[in-house]
């Protein structure tokens, strides 16, 4: 009996995933991105994070302005590459435990993005984290979908489709992905310091809406 009642509740949150409304929504003027209805968002200091629940997964989004403190030089292409590859090193030292996978160079129009996963025992079960990392207009964009393994036939679904309607300005091209002067002229070492911190504090904010999320479904 509790057999049939986990399947039929499967199958409900499945057809509860298809029917579920998106919507399109702008973050600011460079990029878009279709969503769950029913989200929140925070915005302050010009910062922007943005959280979503679908019945498979959570979405994360967060955008964090250009700070002549804490971002490195971004003047070529193979700046760009090293500034994704950095932050992807730096989530693998605050998160030795997990493991990284998946790393791929993408492209939006004609910006580049890095994605990669990060799958994390909890201890109670497998949870994926998928991230897709974009710098364009003088600001980082990090988008996420969580899920867990339990969940993985149907969430997987979900993450392609939030994945595939991130979208960017058609106007922009590849640089707007490189650093404004003000922040080339400023002290690297000041930069690296405090750039290491970023993963860090970002992958505390992500489990905590997952936690958070889970004591309330």
């Amino acid at each position: 009996m509790r057999t049939i009642i986990l399947i039929l509740a499967i199958v409900l949150r499945s057809v509860a995933s298809y029917s579920q409304d998106w919507e399109t929504v702008q973050i600011d003027s460079t990029v878009s991105v279709k969503l769950p209805k029913g989200f929140t968002k925070t915005e302050k200091d010009e910062k922007y994070s943005l959280v979503a629940v679908s019945p498979w997964g959570t979405i994360l989004i967060f955008k964090t302005p250009d700070n002549p403190t804490v971002t490195p030089d971004i003047e070529k292409e193979k700046h760009l590459k090293r500034y994704y590859d950095d932050y992807i090193k730096n989530v693998r030292t605050v998160s030795s435990s997990s493991i990284i996978k998946d790393e791929k160079d993408e492209t939006i129009g004609d910006l580049k993005v890095k994605d990669f996963t990060l799958q994390i025992d909890t201890g109670s079960g497998v949870l994926y984290r998928n991230f897709r990392l974009l710098h364009a207009s003088s600001a980082t964009y990090i988008f996420e979908f969580l899920y867990q393994d339990l969940h993985n036939q149907f969430a997987i679904p979900e993450k392609e489709k939030f994945f595939n309607s991130i979208e960017v300005n058609e106007n922009l091209d590849k640089t707007d992905q490189y650093t404004s002067e003000e922040i080339n002229k400023n002290n690297a070492e000041n930069k690296k310091y405090l750039y290491w911190a970023i993963p860090g504090g970002l992958l505390l904010i992500g489990i905590i809406f997952y936690i958070v999320r889970r004591r309330k479904t």
